[in-house]
Order: C-alpha cells, then structure tokens, then sequence
C-alpha cells in the first residue's frame, strides 16, 4: 500500500468498522481515566500512607456487589434491547425500554445504599472483617444512586452506538475524583489528618459529575431527534412515516422483555461478585496469619491492591474497549449466521490481545521495578509488578474470550469457568498465603487465569474453528518484544546518568512510549491490513 494512501485507508476503515471505531473512542477516553486514576492512586498513597489505602480498597467489594444488583444486568440487558429495536426502527419501544431501567436503577439504587448505609458497621465488622472501614462504606452509599442512573444512561447510548457518551462520562469521572480530593485536602481537611473515608469523597464527587454530564448528554440527544423527527414529519418518506408513527409495545411485554434479560445477567454477575469479594476479603485476613502483624498485613494489602494490580491491568483499557465493542458484533453477526466474518473477527480479536498481552509481559518483566520506584516510591510496587508481568496474557484473552462467548449465548458456560477460576484463586489464598505471602496469591491468580483463557478457547473452538499462528502470533511478536525491551532498558539507564536534571518518571515514560510505537505498532498495522 502506497505511503500516501495509507492515512486514508486507516480513516476510512475506522469510519466504516463500528467495532473499530467504538474500540478507539473507549481506548482513548479510557487511557485518559486510567492515566487520571494512576495519579490519584499515586496522590492517595502519599497523603494517606499505605495502611489507610489498604482500608480504602477493603470496600470495594461491597461497592462492586452493589454495582451488580443494580447497574450491571440492567445495563447490558438496555444496550441488547435498544441495539435491536433500533435495527427494527421502533425507537418509542427502545425509549421505553431505557425508560423502565431508569427507574428501576434509580429504586434499585435507593434501596441498596439504604440498607448498607443503615448496616454499615455490621457488614464491616462480620463480612470485611474491618470495623475502621465503616465511615468509609457510609460514604460511598452516597454515590451509588448516581452510578445505578448512569449506568441506565450509558446502556441507552451504548445500544445506540455511541459509545463517546460512556468515555466521556468515565473520564470526567476520574477529573473530578482527582480535583474533588484536591479541593477538600487543600480547603476542608486538616492537614495530617487524612483517613480512607476522606479518600472515598472522591468516588462520589466523582460519581456525581459523571451523572450529570450523561444527563446533559442525554437531554442534547432527545432535543437533537425531537428537531430531527419534527422535519422528517414535515416532508416524509414512506420508510420515515412508518419509522416514526411505529407504537410502542405494550408496558407490560417492556417489564416482560427487560427482566427476561436483565435478571439472568445480574444473578450470574452477582453470583461471580460475591465470590470475587470474598476472595478479596479474605487476602488481608489470611496475610495477618503469615505477617503477624495487622498494619504491616493491611499495608501489603494496599500496596498489591492499590498500586501494583491496577498498573498491571492498565494496558486492559484496550482488551476491555474492544470486549464492550465485540459482544453486540458478535452478537448481530452470530444471529445473522454470518460464519465468515465472525471467525475473522474472533481470530483478529485474539491476535490483537495476544500482541497487547505479550508487549506489557515484557514491559513489567523488565521495567517493573523502576515504575515501582518512580511512581509510587515503592520496591514492593515494582517487585509485584515484575511478579504479575506473566499473567498479562492472559488476563487480556480471557476478558476477549468471555465477551465473545457472551456474545454467541454462551453466558452461564461462561459464569461457570469463571467461577471455577476464582474458586482455585481461593483455594490458593488458602493454602500458599499462610506459608509464602502475597506471592502465593499470585501463583493463585496465574493458575486461575491459566485455566480460564484455555477453557474458554476450548469452547469456542468447538464453536468456532479459530486460527492463530503459533510463528506469526506468538513467537515472532515475543522475540522482538524481548529484544527491542532490552535495548530500550539499557537506553534509559543511559539516559538516567547523561540527563541527570530531568525527572527519572518522565525519562520512563518517553521510553517505555517509543519502545511501543516501534515495537507494537507495526504487529498492529499489518494485522489491521490482513
């Protein structure tokens, strides 16, 4: 292909490719919240210390199965229904339908931080095992109406096609958080006096601002289709007349149809939660038993938690944008029986993960300490980092693969491999945590993980006979990756002792950044092309 041509190739497959282009409007606005969350994390840990970080986190897992009783089934279920009465022209029954998740969410939403709210002590000192986490958890209940709100205004868009209203709302999310923080901690806080609840402010600031832009840019949305309707009206066509005089359903088919496939996704989501939660209840609990000490176990905690997991799923932004994006395409596809295409784009889709998955293997593996040292200050970060650099692989395939299995129908199959690999994660807590520490944890999670992705591509090989290449897709990709890592290490520490006035954080950056441009960009450009 010509050099010249090559931008207008790119464009045009970008405009034309709706997965595509979904995919990079939640990948950028996606790296933009991460790179927003990262820095927040990073003020967090320094202003609160470790130990209240580790609190902080210790109630996630409750604000995560709050989160599945009332925003995730609903949401996945709107944006299925919307996509397909959409694609029938029926847009008064799509709008009852978001019409019904709105409030649903919003009573779901009430009733839910109610209870927590009223039970908050209980729930920390008999489920978190963490009685300081209770002002933590009171707070937090503020912000989940607002999230279950959202969530019904993102499924609505989502089904649309518009997947820039979710980024968008997700990265203003994460300004606020960060701004939010900064203004209590300069103007209300007295300072050296900051808790894990003062840091839970921010999630419902956050949680608040994000709303309130959905809801502008759902107000915008209704005006511009009013104006749009109102001159379709005036000089009709026969596909537009029958579009717009096309009458709802009936209320009760709307209720009928939406917990016919909201109820199912929100029990296996819940059931998947809980367990999950479990599980990250227990780490601390189980880590005072090898630690004998319960700030150093809390610390640890806060370090693995809070620092070195969500780096590691930092480049997941991708695999995560593109899952959002495959699941309604796989969906359309499989219905339309359209066998061709689909195996083409589970097999783009893997390869594509395989490459992102491979890259930040190496990146951790060999840069690992050094973000630990110039990012949070912490040898534990980077040594955890290095420690977890194996399971990016398949972490990536296995949030692909799940998409793609939801996608064909195949959801329960899907809730009980998953649940089968946090069932192993747990029995390594344990068993190896009490002996070894966090790292039995790890070696936990990369057998579970190691389970999963197999188990989930056995399935769809069943499905779907994919190809990948052991040559083009794995070797090649990881030898250059290895190579080009070593040579871009060795470069920045040259560049540490020759540019001494510039920060070592900024040095990292702009290495680790051309390392990528060089090294991924070309797999990705021909794998596009193919």
């Amino acid at each position: 292909m010509e050099l010249k041509k090559q931008p207008l190739y790119i464009k045009n497959l970008i405009t034309k490719n709706l997965v595509i282009k979904g995919t990079l409007i939640l990948t950028v606005t996606g790296f933009a919240t991460r790179i927003l969350g990262f820095y927040n994390r990073i003020f967090l840990a320094g202003l609160i210390g470790a130990k209240e970080l580790g609190i902080y986190q210790l109630i996630f897992p409750l604000y995560m199965v709050a989160f599945s009783v009332t925003t995730f089934g609903n949401e996945l279920a709107l944006t299925k229904l919307v996509s397909e009465y959409k694609s029938r022209g029926d847009m008064a029954s799509a709008k009852a339908f978001f019409k019904a998740c709105f409030f649903i969410n919003l009573v779901l939403g009430l009733i839910v931080s109610t209870i927590m709210y009223k039970n908050a002590d209980w729930l920390c000192m008999h489920v978190l095992n963490a009685p300081e986490c209770s002002g933590c958890l009171k707070v937090i209940c503020a912000g989940i109406p607002f999230m279950s709100m959202k969530g019904a205004i993102h499924g609505f868009f989502l089904g649309m096609e518009k997947s820039g209203v979710h980024g968008i709302s997700d990265f203003l999310e994460q300004i606020a958080k960060v701004f939010g923080l900064y203004l209590i901690a300069t103007y209300f806080c007295i300072r050296n006096h900051y808790n894990a609840s003062f840091a839970v402010w921010g999630i419902v600031i956050g949680e608040l601002v994000s709303f309130s832009y959905s809801v502008a840019a759902l107000l915008y949305h209704n005006k511009k289709t009013k104006h749009q309707k109102n001159r379709q009206m005036s000089a009709p066509s026969a596909d537009t007349a029958l579009k717009i005089t096309a009458a709802p359903i009936c209320r009760q088919k709307i209720l009928r149809l939406f917990f016919k496939n909201s109820i199912p996704l929100t029990t296996n989501r819940l059931a998947l939660t809980v367990l999950q939660s479990i599980e990250a209840i227990m780490i601390p609990t189980v880590l005072l038993s090898y630690y004998k000490n319960s700030t150093l176990s809390l610390a640890t905690y806060g370090v693995f938690s809070g620092m070195a997991f969500p780096f590691i799923m930092f480049p997941s932004t991708i695999t995560n944008s593109l899952s959002t994006m495959l699941l309604p395409a796989v969906s359309s596809a499989s219905s339309r029986l359209n066998g061709g295409y689909l195996k083409k784009l589970c097999e783009k889709s893997l390869h594509f993960c395989l490459l992102i998955g491979l890259f930040s293997t190496t990146v951790f593996y060999i840069f690992g300490p050094s973000i630990g040292n110039c990012l949070f200050e912490s040898k534990e970060a980077g040594h955890y980092l290095f420690q977890l650099s194996f399971l990016c692989p398949f972490i990536y395939l296995a949030t692909t693969l799940a998409s793609i299995l939801n996608g064909l129908g195949f959801a329960t199959h899907n809730l009980i491999l998953t649940v089968i690999s946090t069932i192993i994660r747990i029995g390594f807590i344990l068993t190896a945590v009490p002996r070894i520490g966090i790292t039995g944890y790890i070696m936990g999670l990369f057998i579970g993980y190691l389970f999963l992705t197999f188990a989930c591509l056995c399935k769809l090989q069943k499905m779907i006979p994919v190809e990948l290449q052991f040559i083009k897709s794995i070797f090649v990709p990881s030898v250059t990756f290895i190579l080009l890592g070593v040579t871009a290490f060795w470069g920045y520490r040259k560049l540490l002792v020759s540019f001494t006035g510039i920060p070592a954080v900024i040095l990292l950056i702009a290495v680790i950044g051309i390392y990528g441009m060089i090294s991924l960009l070309p797999f990705i450009a021909e794998s596009a092309r193919r």
